[in-house]
């Protein structure tokens, strides 16, 4: 249902109507008002408001104090065009005297104390631009309230810090509008950003206010000079003419950090004015003049165009449906371009989680949001039996981690994550919930008795727990468990600063990149000790983001340095097909595994500067430590884990799934002289290749 609609008409039913319309001239065009009261609030809707939601209708929301001493309640615009088609009446009174701010202090009024919004998708989306945090956290409160708007209607179209840090307090971060990170998503979030102003001339519309004009539109809208003529020359208008109430056109009027009311999309900053925009405005004036005919107007506006492609950055800009041309525009769009360097963009680990409505906690009592599932319900209350005597929770957030290969709806995904502080604790905790990957009877058990035996082995697996409600998967239901978050990060979330001298950042520490190498062999082996194959990628399921590596601050080095590595995920263990005890097996096993582990290895040598062979010695010393460690473990308690035997079905083979885990663990030990020297061979077979032209996986 269409939020902003229902409030558009209960406005009308129960507010009191404002005697007269207010008739005012923006973009060219006479435009009418009209006004309701509701107590001390006034709501101004344009006319003819109601058809056109779809094209992401401007919103004004202010104090009315700001704009008139004194006085009481908020006052609420939505418009078509820009916000400043409401703004201008606004400030200088036209709107029934609401205003008395003088004319030069509203600029200032504009810009720090009015709330830009629009409607998008039937929900009103608030950009908080220069206004300070708490005029935004006041407005949204009373659009919850006094406005009648629900929680989901209402979305914070920009992540800035205080707002993302004032409603993770509430948890309700679901609220602030995530960041999209596949093409798909993006190319979602620029179809949303689609706007016009007043011509036919389609812009995307940034959440900092600026209007981007991309070639692909400009070239529709320079087609125009030959269909319609008219249209073409109110376009023109647009771009490069003066309007009532402006010292500037929109090319030339200043917006946010060296951006214009429209931008050419694509151009260097300052390329537009120096080049584009006076070729734009000379042929305005000769059209104004009649200096120029019909035919010669579509001669200028295929030059025009030309000129404006000549102009881009990067060819790729010019194709709206190229990766390049998506990332670029929607780091624009979004704002992010002023936090960013460079074109593109290279999400976070944590840009790939999604917010999902959850629960505001008071004094340690869910308070769910509308649009909380069962799903999210049933994870917050297990999250409260974990809690201490006289610990409560004080907020918590419910995230859903995205993964590529998902190809599903928000909320629909396997994995989420819920990260919550209580009142007996500093610092925020987290947790992982997942839905196992079969509904098959028994397959929570066995995958819980993997991790039991492979934890009291010595790998470093989070504790799991199964949870006692079962989730619907399509026609199934499905157990569900949740673990703690692994501390660090994974390989490529790793920053590079941890590997750079503190006095001097372009001096890469060696020391640093060499013992991350002996974690990654530390990794290996319990890679391999768990037996970890997935049959559909034929690969071990190592260097893809499992291996969490933690680093702490060494005092005698005076430095960052590699403290730990551990495993998140038990996925693909006990996957190696062939269970037979003989060498032959054997040598499959180890060819297999170290094959995989040399192309890793070389995609970490790559982004340092070390060499293979440096690197692969240390990976096979941080391999051997841990495999004898393991071995040692074993040794230790070989009757439990010889006579451990979980009662699974037996289906699952588990019996003698772990019986070869430990045989051929031991002989991962005994042939560690041969296994260094075979890995050694594939590091230089593979340091011999490019491996950014390998995309084949290693065959078995």
């Amino acid at each position: 249902m269409n939020a902003v609609r229902s409030f558009l008409s209960r406005i009308r039913k129960t507010g009191v109507k404002r005697r007269d319309k207010v008739r005012t001239v923006a973009m060219g065009r006479e435009r009418s008002f009209e006004a309701w009261d509701v107590g001390d609030d006034t709501y101004i809707f344009e006319d003819g408001i109601r058809a056109h939601l779809d094209g992401r209708p401007s919103v004004l929301i202010a104090s009315k104090c700001d704009l008139r001493r004194n006085a009481a309640g908020r006052v609420m615009t939505v418009t078509t065009g820009n916000h400043a088609v409401a703004a201008f009446p606004l400030l200088d009174g036209r709107f029934w005297g609401l205003s008395s701010v003088s004319a030069p202090r509203r600029g200032e009024v504009l810009m720090h104390s009015i709330l830009c919004a629009n409607v998008v998708g039937g929900r009103i989306e608030i950009s908080q631009r220069d206004v300070p945090a708490k005029t935004l956290f006041a407005a949204d409160g009373w659009l919850l309230s006094a406005a009648g708007f629900a929680m989901g209607d209402v979305v914070m179209a920009e992540r800035t810090e205080q707002a993302i840090d004032h409603y993770r307090r509430l948890g309700q971060e679901w609220r602030v509008k995530p960041l999209a990170w596949t093409e798909a998503e993006m190319k979602v979030a620029l179809a949303a950003s689609r706007k016009r102003i007043a011509s036919k001339l389609m812009y995307y519309h940034s959440a900092k206010g600026v209007h981007f004009l991309a070639l692909p539109d400009f070239r529709r809208f320079s087609a125009l000079a030959e269909t319609e003529p008219e249209e073409f020359i109110r376009g023109m208008k647009e771009l490069v003419g003066v309007y009532e109430g402006n010292q500037n056109s929109f090319a030339r009027m200043p917006k946010h950090r060296g951006h214009h009311e429209i931008e050419f999309f694509g151009l260097r900053r300052g390329v537009a004015l120096e080049r584009l925009v006076p070729e734009l405005e000379k042929l305005m004036e000769a059209v104004a003049l009649g200096r120029i005919g019909h035919l010669g107007i579509i001669q200028k506006a295929h030059e025009m165009c030309a000129l404006f492609e000549s102009l881009l950055t990067k060819p790729a800009l010019a194709d709206e449906n190229s990766r390049l041309f998506a990332e670029t525009l929607y780091i624009h769009i979004t704002g992010e371009i002023y936090s960013v360097v460079g074109e593109g963009s290279t999400p976070a680990f944590d840009d790939r989680r999604t917010a999902l409505p959850g629960a505001t906690f008071v004094d340690g009592r869910p308070v769910f949001h509308a649009g909380a599932d069962d799903r999210s319900e049933v994870l917050l209350s297990n999250l409260r039996q974990l809690t201490s005597k006289d610990e409560k929770i004080e907020y918590a957030n419910v995230y859903e981690l995205r993964a590529e290969d998902e190809c599903v709806g928000i909320g629909k995904g396997r994995t989420r994550e819920v990260v919550f502080k209580t009142n007996r604790g500093p610092l925020e905790q987290s947790l992982v919930e997942k839905l196992l990957s079969r509904a098959k009877k028994g397959y929570s058990s066995y995958m819980l008795s993997r991790i039991q035996v492979f934890k009291a082995l010595g790998i470093t697996l989070s504790e799991y727990r199964i949870l006692k409600r079962r989730a619907q998967m399509k026609k199934h239901l499905v157990d569900v468990y949740i673990r703690r978050r692994c501390e660090g990060e994974p390989m490529d979330a790793i920053p590079e600063s941890y590997f750079r001298n503190a006095d001097d950042s372009s001096v890469e520490e060696k020391e640093v990149v060499l013992a991350l190498a002996s974690l990654m062999g530390d990794a290996a082996a319990q890679n391999m000790a768990m037996k970890k194959f997935d049959p559909l990628t034929k690969t071990p399921l190592f260097g893809v983001g499992k291996e969490i590596y933690e680093f702490e601050y060494d005092i005698s080095a005076g430095r960052v340095v590699p403290k730990k590595v551990s495993t998140c995920s038990v996925r693909g263990s006990f996957g190696w097909p062939c269970l037979d005890y003989d060498d032959e097996n054997l040598s499959r096993l180890f060819n297999f595994y170290l094959a995989h582990y040399a192309h890793a290895l070389k995609a970490y040598q790559l982004r340092h500067a070390v060499t293979m062979a440096e690197v692969a010695d240390r990976f096979m010393d941080g391999f051997e430590y841990r495999t004898r460690s393991m071995v040692w473990q074993l040794s230790v308690m070989r009757d439990r884990f010889e006579s451990f035997h979980p009662g699974l079905p037996a289906s699952y083979g588990f019996d003698a799934k772990w019986r070869f885990a430990m045989w051929s663990l031991e002989r991962q030990e005994r042939r560690m002289g041969l296994l260094r020297s075979m890995f050694l061979k594939k590091v230089e077979v593979v340091d011999n290749e490019d491996i950014r032209d390998n995309t084949e996986p290693v065959r078995l």
